[in-house]
């Protein structure tokens, strides 16, 4: 009985060693899917950014040197994080963290220009991908989030930044958020951005919702309309609302 019970004591704490390496595996690979989308949404985004300055209703003269050079820093930054992000010890590593902080602040005057004057909607839709997936980073390393702020004539005036209100009728603009399952949207962001276990709990029968950047959850009426080319992306729905209901005509993303 001894041997018995020193036996089922073993198999235990391997199986708890496995789950924490599970876990911890989980976070790093997390991190690194993050830090792969911010490489490839920032590639074109300096080029973008300075191509909309030279033209109206953007005016350059009213940007500071740390708008204009935003970019380009944005850009350098997001190359050292992808290169230290092959670090096997990455959630603890004092160099990636810093790295991803100087990344963040590098952000805040680009960011607050964005607010204020008039950028192209594509333009507008890659930074909000790339600051919504750099707050996910500063999450996990808890540091100071970027600003989620309101752009020209976005219809804002919510303190709080960005997150739809309940409404109900046509959604001017749409509703942006990340297209998960019923299951997935109630566990956090970290479950948000994960295509593969949304397309896994679709085929076993959950259904598709719209999750906001502040957590707010739309259900979607006419299922058919989403495509599983968009699991886990951040879209944007158009369509009408009926409370936390919306009935979708076309998705953006």
């Amino acid at each position: 009985m001894r041997s018995l019970a020193v036996c089922l004591l073993m198999v235990g704490v391997c199986a708890n060693s496995q789950d924490n390496f599970d876990r911890e595996k989980s976070a790093r690979e997390y991190v690194q899917f993050l830090v792969l989308q911010l490489d490839q949404w920032s590639k074109e985004f300096p080029q973008q950014f300075y191509a909309a300055v030279m033209r109206p209703p953007v005016d350059a003269s009213k940007l500071s040197e740390g708008a204009k050079a935003g970019p380009a820093e944005l850009g350098e930054s997001i190359k050292r994080l992808a290169a230290l992000s092959t670090a096997p010890d990455v959630m603890a590593n004092a160099a990636f963290r810093n790295q991803l902080a100087q990344t963040l602040a590098a952000t805040k005057e680009m960011n607050q220009a964005m607010s204020v004057q008039r950028f192209p909607a594509v333009l507008q839709s890659s930074w909000d991908q790339i600051r919504s997936t750099l707050n996910n980073l500063a999450r996990v390393y808890k540091l100071e989030m970027v600003a989620v702020l309101e752009p020209p004539g976005s219809g804002g005036g919510r303190r709080g930044g960005r997150g739809p209100a309940v409404v109900t009728g046509p959604v001017p603009g749409g509703l942006a958020g990340y297209i998960v399952d019923q299951s997935c949207a109630k566990k956090g962001k970290g479950m948000w951005n994960n295509a593969e276990c949304v397309a896994r709990c679709v085929r076993d029968g959950d259904k598709i919702v719209l999750v906001t950047e502040d957590g707010k959850i739309f259900q979607i009426s006419n299922q058919d309309k989403v495509t599983p080319d968009s699991f886990g992306q951040v879209v944007t729905l158009v369509g009408k609302t009926d409370g936390d209901t919306i009935t979708v005509e076309t998705v953006k993303m």
